[in-house]
This record gives structure tokens, sequence and C-alpha cells, in this order.
């Protein structure tokens, strides 16, 4: 005790420095080899007993068990998957959105006829695979116009839209044919005039 007196004050700082870098160390080596993938082994005591509650972290690692009168704990154990709890209630409808831009659209059937659409007057089925579309109040040689085949086989049937190449007013001529074959061939569409 009397060499400690002794030291100057920077040697003791020093000191205790080192002793405090020391015990880290030996706590970080322990802690490190502690945790199992993560996980925690510990021991608490039973009820009952003078131990009752007290509470240990066991090296497993090491094989060190539970004394008899002690309970294992784990933590951060990742458990099984709970059940799938009950669907929830259907929440209320939203807002109806804003109208779309799109100036005409349809929903066009292999025949020809139109199953669903706005601003489109008649569709005309001019040969195997070939359709022309007329539009209500639209010259179909000033617009852009895309199509698309849904009930093509197994997405191998193509659309292909040429506007003002049909028809007087001019229309927008739709070719659907097969990929694999360059055929020409009847299938329903949809088309777009943006």
């Amino acid at each position: 005790m009397d060499r400690l007196r002794d030291l100057s004050r920077g040697g003791r700082l020093l000191l205790a420095l080192a002793v405090g870098v020391a015990l880290f160390g030996i706590a970080s080596a322990v802690q490190a080899d502690i945790p199992d993938n993560g996980v925690i082994h510990g021991c608490y005591g039973k009820p009952g007993t003078t131990f009752k509650g007290q509470l240990r972290v066991r090296d497993a690692s090491q094989g060190e068990q539970c004394r008899f009168y002690e309970n294992p704990i784990d933590w951060n154990a990742t458990g099984a998957s709970g059940a799938t709890g009950p669907t929830g209630p259907t929440g209320p409808t939203g807002p109806t959105g804003p109208a779309g831009t799109a100036r005409a659209w349809a929903f066009v059937g292999s025949d020809g006829s139109i199953l669903r659409g706005v601003n489109v007057s008649s569709v005309t089925h001019l040969q195997t695979g070939v359709y022309c579309v007329l539009l209500n109040g639209i010259s179909g040689d000033t617009v852009a116009a895309v199509a698309s085949v849904f009930d093509g086989t197994a997405g191998r049937e193509v659309a292909n839209t040429a506007p003002g190449f049909c028809s007087a007013p001019a229309g927008i001529q739709v070719d659907i044919w097969v990929t694999t074959t360059n055929l020409l061939v009847d299938a329903g569409f949809s088309i777009v005039i943006p």
C-alpha cells in the first residue's frame, strides 16, 4: 500500500488504466466464449431453495450444466414459428381514383366484337389475324396505339398496330401472328390509345 502512495499521480493513473484494460480483456474473452450462436445459456434457482431466483450464466460450450437446485434458461433462442393468426376484418373502401388519361381503349374478341371499351366505335375483322379499329371522334392516323393479345397461346402470339392504315375515315390496323410460325391468327386483344 505504501508503494502505491509513493507513485506519482501520473503513475497511479497509468496503473489504474492498465488494470482497467486487463479486466476489460478478461471480461471480453469470457463474454465471447459464452454465447452459443447468439444464444446465452443460464440457470436460475428453483423455488423452495435458498437459491430461489438467483441467476447465473453458464458456458455450455465447456459442458457446464445447471445444478440440482437450478432450472435452465436461454436468451435469444429462436423458437418455433407460431400459428397464423385469424384474418382481420375487411377495411373500408378507398376513394375513387382519378379518371384515366387514355383517349380510347377496348377489349376485343377474336371475332372482332367489342367486349368493353371507351371511344371505340367499331372493329372489323378483315381476315385471319387482321382487324381494323375505328374511333369515336379521333382520327386513326393522328394517334399512337398499343395492342396486346390477351388470350394467346403461352404468350407466343403478338399484336402489331398500324395507325391510319385501314378504312376511311382512317382506322388502326391490328395484326396478330404467332411468333414461332409467323402465321396470322385470330385472337382476342386489347387496344389503348393514350
